[in-house]
Protein backbone atom coordinates (compact mmCIF):
# COMPACT_ATOMS: atom_id res chain seq x y z
CA UNK A 1 0.00 0.00 0.00
CA UNK A 2 1.79 3.18 -1.10
CA UNK A 3 1.72 6.07 1.36
CA UNK A 4 2.63 9.72 0.99
CA UNK A 5 6.07 11.17 1.57
CA UNK A 6 7.28 14.14 3.56
CA UNK A 7 7.27 17.07 1.11
CA UNK A 8 10.65 18.30 2.37
CA UNK A 9 12.69 15.11 2.50
CA UNK A 10 10.77 13.06 -0.11
CA UNK A 11 11.02 10.10 2.29
CA UNK A 12 8.07 8.10 3.64
CA UNK A 13 5.87 10.06 6.04
CA UNK A 14 5.68 8.16 9.34
CA UNK A 15 2.16 9.41 10.15
CA UNK A 16 0.91 8.37 6.70
CA UNK A 17 2.48 4.94 7.18
CA UNK A 18 0.84 4.61 10.60
CA UNK A 19 -2.55 5.50 9.13
CA UNK A 20 -2.17 2.82 6.44
CA UNK A 21 -1.44 -0.09 8.79
CA UNK A 22 -4.13 -2.76 8.92
CA UNK A 23 -4.23 -6.28 10.39
CA UNK A 24 -3.00 -7.49 6.98
CA UNK A 25 0.18 -5.36 7.09
CA UNK A 26 3.32 -7.49 7.23
CA UNK A 27 6.12 -5.01 6.51
CA UNK A 28 6.91 -1.31 6.26
CA UNK A 29 9.30 -0.50 3.42
CA UNK A 30 10.89 2.95 3.59
CA UNK A 31 12.87 4.14 0.60
CA UNK A 32 15.90 6.21 1.55
CA UNK A 33 15.44 8.84 -1.13
CA UNK A 34 18.34 10.42 -3.01
CA UNK A 35 20.76 9.50 -0.21
CA UNK A 36 18.70 10.94 2.65
CA UNK A 37 17.57 8.28 5.07
CA UNK A 38 13.92 8.08 6.07
CA UNK A 39 12.93 8.82 9.69
CA UNK A 40 14.29 5.59 11.12
CA UNK A 41 13.48 6.57 14.72
CA UNK A 42 9.80 6.94 13.90
CA UNK A 43 9.68 3.95 11.55
CA UNK A 44 11.45 1.59 13.96
CA UNK A 45 8.97 2.54 16.70
CA UNK A 46 6.02 2.22 14.33
CA UNK A 47 7.13 -1.21 13.12
CA UNK A 48 7.70 -2.42 16.69
CA UNK A 49 4.34 -1.08 17.90
CA UNK A 50 2.53 -2.65 14.94
CA UNK A 51 4.43 -5.94 15.21
CA UNK A 52 5.58 -5.81 11.59
CA UNK A 53 8.95 -6.06 9.89
CA UNK A 54 10.92 -3.11 8.56
CA UNK A 55 12.60 -3.59 5.16
CA UNK A 56 14.75 -0.67 4.04
CA UNK A 57 15.16 0.12 0.35
CA UNK A 58 18.72 1.44 0.48
CA UNK A 59 19.29 1.57 -3.28
CA UNK A 60 19.99 5.33 -3.01
CA UNK A 61 21.84 5.13 0.30
CA UNK A 62 25.23 3.49 -0.18
CA UNK A 63 27.34 4.89 2.66
CA UNK A 64 24.47 6.73 4.39
CA UNK A 65 24.28 6.98 8.17
CA UNK A 66 21.49 7.59 10.68
CA UNK A 67 22.67 8.98 14.02
CA UNK A 68 26.16 7.59 13.37
CA UNK A 69 24.98 4.12 12.34
CA UNK A 70 25.37 3.00 8.75
CA UNK A 71 22.26 2.01 6.84
CA UNK A 72 23.08 -1.69 7.28
CA UNK A 73 23.57 -1.40 11.04
CA UNK A 74 20.05 -0.37 12.00
CA UNK A 75 18.72 -3.78 13.00
CA UNK A 76 16.40 -4.36 10.05
CA UNK A 77 16.95 -5.80 6.59
CA UNK A 78 18.38 -3.33 4.07
CA UNK A 79 18.39 -3.93 0.32
CA UNK A 80 20.99 -2.27 -1.93
CA UNK A 81 21.02 -2.02 -5.71
CA UNK A 82 24.10 -1.99 -7.94
CA UNK A 83 22.19 -1.19 -11.12
CA UNK A 84 23.96 0.95 -13.70
CA UNK A 85 23.01 4.37 -12.33
CA UNK A 86 23.62 3.78 -8.61
CA UNK A 87 26.38 5.23 -6.40
CA UNK A 88 28.21 1.91 -6.63
CA UNK A 89 27.53 -0.08 -9.75
CA UNK A 90 28.28 -3.45 -11.23
CA UNK A 91 25.80 -3.06 -14.09
CA UNK A 92 23.16 -5.05 -12.20
CA UNK A 93 22.82 -6.97 -8.97
CA UNK A 94 22.16 -6.14 -5.38
CA UNK A 95 22.88 -7.01 -1.79
CA UNK A 96 20.90 -7.60 1.38
CA UNK A 97 22.16 -6.79 4.86
CA UNK A 98 20.66 -8.66 7.81
CA UNK A 99 20.60 -8.12 11.53
CA UNK A 100 20.86 -11.80 12.41
CA UNK A 101 22.29 -15.07 11.15
CA UNK A 102 18.93 -16.86 10.85
CA UNK A 103 17.58 -14.27 8.40
CA UNK A 104 20.80 -14.52 6.41
CA UNK A 105 20.53 -18.30 6.14
CA UNK A 106 16.90 -18.13 4.98
CA UNK A 107 17.75 -15.55 2.33
CA UNK A 108 20.77 -17.58 1.22
CA UNK A 109 18.52 -20.59 0.61
CA UNK A 110 16.18 -18.50 -1.55
CA UNK A 111 18.91 -16.96 -3.68
CA UNK A 112 20.91 -20.16 -4.09
CA UNK A 113 18.37 -22.45 -5.73
CA UNK A 114 17.05 -23.57 -2.33
CA UNK A 115 20.36 -25.12 -1.29
CA UNK A 116 22.15 -24.24 1.98
CA UNK A 117 25.77 -23.06 2.06
CA UNK A 118 26.92 -26.45 3.33
CA UNK A 119 25.24 -28.43 0.51
CA UNK A 120 27.58 -30.74 -1.41
CA UNK A 121 24.90 -33.10 -2.77
CA UNK A 122 22.63 -30.73 -4.70
CA UNK A 123 19.78 -31.04 -2.18
CA UNK A 124 17.09 -28.37 -2.44
CA UNK A 125 15.46 -27.58 0.92
CA UNK A 126 13.08 -24.86 -0.34
CA UNK A 127 12.02 -23.28 -3.61
CA UNK A 128 14.65 -20.78 -4.67
CA UNK A 129 16.17 -18.88 -7.55
CA UNK A 130 19.59 -18.36 -9.06
CA UNK A 131 19.92 -14.64 -8.28
CA UNK A 132 23.56 -14.57 -7.32
CA UNK A 133 25.97 -11.78 -8.11
CA UNK A 134 28.87 -13.10 -10.16
CA UNK A 135 32.44 -12.90 -8.87
CA UNK A 136 33.56 -10.35 -11.47
CA UNK A 137 30.79 -7.91 -10.49
CA UNK A 138 31.61 -8.45 -6.82
CA UNK A 139 35.27 -7.61 -7.47
CA UNK A 140 34.24 -4.40 -9.27
CA UNK A 141 32.06 -3.44 -6.31
CA UNK A 142 34.74 -4.25 -3.78
CA UNK A 143 37.16 -1.90 -5.51
CA UNK A 144 34.53 0.86 -5.40
CA UNK A 145 34.21 0.55 -1.62
CA UNK A 146 37.69 2.05 -1.25
CA UNK A 147 36.61 5.29 -2.94
CA UNK A 148 33.00 5.57 -1.74
CA UNK A 149 33.77 7.56 1.42
CA UNK A 150 35.80 10.15 -0.51
CA UNK A 151 33.09 10.50 -3.14
CA UNK A 152 30.46 11.07 -0.44
CA UNK A 153 32.65 13.72 1.20
CA UNK A 154 32.90 15.63 -2.10
CA UNK A 155 29.13 15.45 -2.68
CA UNK A 156 28.40 16.59 0.89
CA UNK A 157 30.79 19.54 0.46
CA UNK A 158 29.17 20.55 -2.83
CA UNK A 159 25.53 20.02 -1.84
CA UNK A 160 25.04 23.45 -0.18
CA UNK A 161 26.19 25.19 -3.36
CA UNK A 162 24.02 23.06 -5.66
CA UNK A 163 21.04 23.31 -3.32
CA UNK A 164 21.25 27.11 -3.18
CA UNK A 165 21.49 27.37 -6.97
CA UNK A 166 18.53 25.04 -7.46
CA UNK A 167 16.46 26.96 -4.92
CA UNK A 168 16.77 30.06 -7.11
CA UNK A 169 14.87 28.32 -9.92
CA UNK A 170 11.10 29.00 -9.73
CA UNK A 171 9.17 25.83 -8.91
CA UNK A 172 12.24 23.84 -7.80
CA UNK A 173 12.51 22.77 -4.16
CA UNK A 174 15.75 21.00 -3.26
CA UNK A 175 15.52 18.11 -0.84
CA UNK A 176 15.57 19.20 2.80
CA UNK A 177 18.17 17.97 5.27
CA UNK A 178 17.54 15.90 8.38
CA UNK A 179 20.34 16.28 10.94
CA UNK A 180 19.74 12.73 12.18
CA UNK A 181 20.82 11.50 8.74
CA UNK A 182 24.39 12.53 9.45
CA UNK A 183 25.98 11.08 6.31
CA UNK A 184 24.15 11.70 3.04
CA UNK A 185 25.65 10.35 -0.18
CA UNK A 186 23.36 12.66 -2.24
CA UNK A 187 22.40 10.10 -4.86
CA UNK A 188 21.58 11.83 -8.17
Amino acid sequence: VPVDVDPGTYCIDVAAAAAAITPRTKVIMPVHMAGLMADMDGLEKLAADAGVALLQDAAHAHGARWRGRRVGELGSVAAFSFQNGKLMTAGEGGALVFSDEDMYEKAFLRHSCGRPRTDRHYLHEVAGTNMRLNEFSAAVLRAQLARLDGQITVREERWPVLSALLADIPGVRPQADDDRSDRNPHYM
